[in-house]
């Protein structure tokens, strides 16, 4: 069989990688493979292998450093205090965009929030590749991806396809959601609104409950790709090459030229193989490809599925919340679909309590009373539209560097406006209030759900 080249080292290459040596199939990867600094892998080991209440003050705010919200939102998630995920060599001019790429071992999936779910049939309607045919996939990534969740109504439209996913109780204000929810069910279900447990790629039976979730989990429980790198790398037939960057690709006759450079020394590097699988994230891929092309200064289209953002009010508290020992990732799923809104799933992941939200819980209500009335009942809620329906980005490759624009978000804001207020009007059975004035709308492509820049279709690449 012929030998594998894989470039990078995120979860599309990951799981090319597993699926590949599973079959004896000779495999190398290349990946610029960033990783923490030993100052910060010292602290996440030392705190590994004690029990949170065990913690060292000092340590805590390591972790937390550089993450400082305010009442309009979060900067780039870190992973214990650093910015190593987001730290390239690339030359990129942003312009209203804000997806970015990353150069870390395992990709963007270090700094995830580890939500899942599968493509339902009707979202990928126009691809080449049947449903049917994907979905022995999503059980062979979970054979090696961890699953938290439930059996609920978000089983009917999206499968587990898993038999026995991790439990990961919900906190507090989550379960209390969940339950509100669920004696609306069949009224929420006729408006077209399902409520479920969040799906999460956690091994969640092992979870502390620290609530370091969107710092990092200092026992690493939140899966990254870089877990799966680490056993891969004990195979005979998978080598791991770091530190390469790569730049384009050349086929000669049944080969495949792969040049690029060290990212620490800056020399040139060249790796020949039989086929390469690129995928080094929707920027990197695309412009690797468009240099490999030798396509310079013709803007390509990336699509992005619009994120937004939208502070829920509970109608009744949660008493002494910001004290729960609980879990930070998404807590619930609220799936949408209307057709006089849109025709296709609009997705919300509702976070309860965790400490990023005090800025904007202060810039709120000011007191401390106040404050305390707000920890207790505030919830947020991320939402994300389709991306027939979104903003996309635009991709120029130039000689001295890349150009990523966002498109206008203008009728994206209007359509997520429309859903958030489908959900005002089902307040009293959610038992939540969302507070449309104080709604957010980052960049395109700040939710980082971006890609189909060479889709597939017989359409080579999308121009902008």
């Amino acid at each position: 069989m012929r030998d594998f080249c894989i470039i990078g080292s995120g979860p599309s290459a990951i799981s090319a990688a597993v699926a590949l040596t599973q079959r004896g199939v000779s495999v190398t990867m290349l990946d610029a493979g960033r990783f923490l600094d030993s100052a910060r892998r010292a602290v996440v080991s030392r705190m590994a292998s004690t029990e949170p209440d065990e913690w060292d003050a000092s340590d805590l705010r390591l972790l937390k450093e550089g993450v400082e919200a305010s009442a309009n939102g979060i900067p780039l998630k870190r992973l214990y205090g650093s910015d190593f995920p987001f730290d390239t060599s690339l030359n990129i001019e942003y312009s209203k965009a804000g997806a970015r790429p990353s150069y870390a071992m395992g990709g963007l999936s270090t700094v995830w929030g580890a939500a899942m779910l599968p493509f339902h049939p009707d979202d990928i309607a126009d691809w080449p590749v049947p449903h049917s045919e994907i979905e022995p996939a999503y059980r062979a990534v979970l054979s090696f991806v961890p699953t938290s969740g439930a059996h609920d109504d978000i089983e009917e439209l999206f499968p587990l396809y898993c038999d026995d996913p991790s439990e990961l109780r919900p906190s507090r204000q989550g379960e209390a959601l969940l339950r509100d929810a669920g004696r609306s069910r069949n009224a929420l279900r006729r408006s077209g609104i399902a409520v479920g447990q969040s799906r999460l790629a956690v091994s969640g039976s092992s979870c502390r409950r620290c609530g370091l979730c969107l710092y990092g989990c200092p026992y690493g429980l939140i899966y990254g790709s870089e877990s799966t790198l680490r056993g891969l790398r004990e195979s005979p037939n998978f080598r791991y090459e770091a530190d390469f960057v790569v730049d384009r690709l050349c086929e000669e006759g049944s080969r495949v030229r792969i040049m690029g450079h060290d990212l620490v020394t800056g020399a040139p590097r060249v790796f020949d193989a039989g086929r390469a699988l690129l995928g080094a994230g929707a920027i990197s891929s695309t412009a690797i490809l468009l240099a490999s092309l030798e396509e310079f200064d013709a803007p390509i289209r990336l699509l992005d599925s619009f994120y937004f953002l939208t502070p829920l009010l509970r109608f009744r508290g949660v008493p002494r919340v910001e004290n729960e020992a609980l879990h930070t990732l998404s807590q619930a799923f609220i799936l949408m679909k209307d057709a006089d809104i849109c025709r296709e799933f609009i997705h919300f992941s509702i976070y309860g309590y965790n400490d990023l939200m005090i800025p904007s819980l202060k810039a709120t209500a000011g007191a401390a009373g106040g404050l305390r009335a707000l920890f207790s009942r505030a919830m947020a809620c991320g939402g994300y539209l389709h991306s027939r329906h979104s903003p996309g980005l635009r991709l120029t490759l130039r000689r001295e560097g890349i150009r990523l624009e966002g498109e206008d978000s203008s009728s994206a804001v209007a359509m997520a406006k429309r859903a958030v207020r489908k959900l005002m009007r089902q307040a009293v059975r959610l038992r939540a209030l969302p507070l449309i004035p104080a709604m957010r709308f980052p960049a395109p492509g700040r939710g980082f759900h971006t890609g189909g820049s060479f889709p597939m279709s017989a359409a080579r690449t999308r121009r902008a």
